[in-house]
């Protein structure tokens, strides 16, 4: 996949193997910066590697869950290593993006992580219904 020549949000082509904006030989998004938000990102499978301007650097996946508040401003990228040779290298994973109050906008960055063993998860009664 070839690095688009505009990022306007419609680059992303539905017939790619993986839809990411970057990689020919690992997917994801590189460095790039917010502000204002927060991120929540859980992972469902496989593996996303994370680094940003406030020196925080680690592998996260497999169920584990990170919270990035922006506040006023931090640059990361999140990228899909290729880790087995021997089968594919899914990722799964889902984003949420908070915006923050007006009042909070300007808070300091920060970061942190939920390891999948420390992530809560509700099963129901009848084990039907799960909830993480």
């Amino acid at each position: 996949m070839e690095l688009p020549q505009r990022g306007n949000g419609h680059d992303f082509d539905p017939t790619a193997p993986y839809r990411m904006y970057h990689g020919d030989k690992i997917a994801g998004f590189p460095q790039h910066p917010h502000r204002g938000f927060e991120t929540i990102t859980a992972t469902i499978e496989g593996i996303v590697d994370h680094a940003d301007s406030l020196g925080n650097a680690g592998r996260y996946g497999e169920g584990d869950v990170q919270w990035m508040t922006s506040g006023k401003g931090v640059v990361h990228g999140e990228m899909f290593p290729l880790v087995h040779t021997d089968r594919p290298n899914h990722t799964r994973f889902f984003q949420i993006w908070l915006n923050l109050p007006s009042k909070n906008k300007m808070v300091d960055p920060s970061f942190a992580m939920f390891w999948a063993n420390d992530v809560p998860k509700y099963v129901s009664g009848d084990e039907k219904a799960s909830v993480t």
